[in-house]
């Protein structure tokens, strides 16, 4: 319902009913951030207090592990080429032959290079495999 009344507002040509439009689709969503509220609560009486966690396990397990993790994975993944003294050479994108996925099998030379075959069938009246009508 309001979003055809914005619709409706919006298709006047003059700016300040266009300003007003936007202004007012905002309104839902501004009302519902204000809304929410966080839940304050007390825990139940039968539970357990925590114990207070120290300043050094709280970087162990939220800053050392991560980037000892990243670091690790780093070296897993740098290892082979290090091992082959490959290095990262500036402009150049590949160092190997291009390879033409699902291409012929002699190369990209072989795309230009026509089938004999294929030509007679194409005079003897063979259309293909589909059976294509040209």
């Amino acid at each position: 319902m309001f979003g055809i009344l914005v619709g409706v507002i919006t298709d006047q040509k003059t700016p300040a009913v266009r300003r007003l439009a936007r202004a007012a689709a905002l309104i839902p969503a501004i009302l519902v951030c204000a809304m929410a509220s966080p839940a304050i609560a007390a825990p139940p009486d039968g539970w357990p207090q925590a114990e207070p966690v120290s300043t050094l396990h709280v970087l162990l397990v939220l800053v050392a592990i991560p980037l000892g993790l990243f670091a690790l994975i780093s070296l897993l993944v740098h290892v082979p080429s290090m091992a082959r003294h490959e290095e990262y050479t500036p402009g150049l994108a590949w160092h190997h032959q291009n390879e033409w996925f699902g291409g012929p099998s002699g190369g990209v030379e072989a795309a230009d290079k026509p089938d004999p075959k294929a030509i007679e069938a194409v005079k003897e009246g063979h259309t293909g495999g589909a059976s294509a009508r040209w």
